[in-house]
């Protein structure tokens, strides 16, 4: 298989280590959303070598005795093998897509370079194969293409501009409030006008008795007291673009949300957060709706 010249020929007992390090590596990478570190360098190549044998001893089985039991079971075990190997091909693709994924829309809008402080944490390289590093890069530049094609950072930056502060009143300029001493004495005073005599107007008690002001107030309580009646709230408005969610996993970092506030989570967390770090983060596993 391709692959097979970039480590040494692997003896029998380093190839029994390498089938039980396959099916260790997936069990492992089932149980997690983020990719799992491969257990030896050259991991693929080792696995590959484990295929080869695997075949060869089979042909040779079926060369001499033909198909036996021995052989049926020999060809079990090649079925076993090369089954682990595309699940586990399948969860670490799939576990490298939806860290890059969430680990680019978890940027702040207005950053165009990865932030380590922020995301699912960083990936050790040492401890992968190179062309799952190459295959994540790819992912990355996919994401930053869409971004671009969509504008997302310009949909989740607000557009919204302060209004122009009102200019200073310059030093040499006095204010209206001020007069000096020469305009107060040269300004001649104003004349007071009385005010127009007012007619004096004899109350007179309507006809209206104790009883008939009973009646009323029982009738309407509100008007007795002379209070006003309770103004009714303003309704609240709903809150646009948000989600309520479930956190599933602890998160290293807080999350930077588009007001640049900062959203720390923790497993078990019960937040509101804006639909597109929800649904991020429940496409990621790392949190599920929890919609009222």
């Amino acid at each position: 298989m391709e692959g097979d010249n970039e480590i040494p020929r692997l003896n029998s007992h380093q190839l029994v280590a390498v089938d039980k390090a396959l099916m260790e590596i997936s069990r492992k990478q089932r149980s997690s959303i983020i990719p799992v570190e491969l257990p030896m360098p050259n991991f693929w190549a080792a696995v590959g070598q484990l295929v080869t044998h695997l075949e060869s001893e089979l042909a040779e089985t079926m060369r001499t005795e033909g198909p036996t039991a021995k052989a049926q079971l020999q060809t079990r075990k090649l079925g076993v093998t090369r089954t682990q190997v595309s699940d586990l091909t399948r969860l670490r693709l799939n576990a490298f897509t939806q860290h890059a994924i969430l680990s680019n829309l978890l940027r702040a809008p207005e950053g165009d370079s990865m932030s380590e402080d922020i995301g699912p944490g960083m990936i050790e390289w040492e401890r992968h194969d190179p062309s799952e590093r190459a295959f994540y890069s790819g992912i990355g530049h996919l994401v930053d293409k869409y971004k671009h094609e969509v504008s997302l950072n310009s949909l989740l930056r607000s557009s919204w501009e302060a209004p122009p502060m009102a200019p200073e009143t310059p030093s040499h300029t006095a204010p209206l409030t001020e007069f000096t001493v020469d305009e107060q004495r040269a300004t001649p005073p104003e004349k007071k006008v009385a005010p127009p005599p007012q007619e004096q107007t004899n109350w007179e008690d309507p006809d209206y008795d104790e009883e008939d002001r009973i009646r009323e107030m029982d009738a309407f309580p509100e008007m007795g007291t002379g209070a006003a009646p309770p103004a009714e709230p303003a309704p609240i408005q709903p809150v646009s673009d948000m989600r309520r969610i479930l956190v599933l996993q602890d998160m290293s970092e807080p999350i930077v949300a588009e007001d640049g506030s900062e959203i720390t989570l923790n497993a078990g967390d019960i937040e509101n957060c804006p639909s597109i770090i929800a649904d991020t983060l429940i496409a990621a596993g790392l949190a599920e709706a929890a919609d009222l």
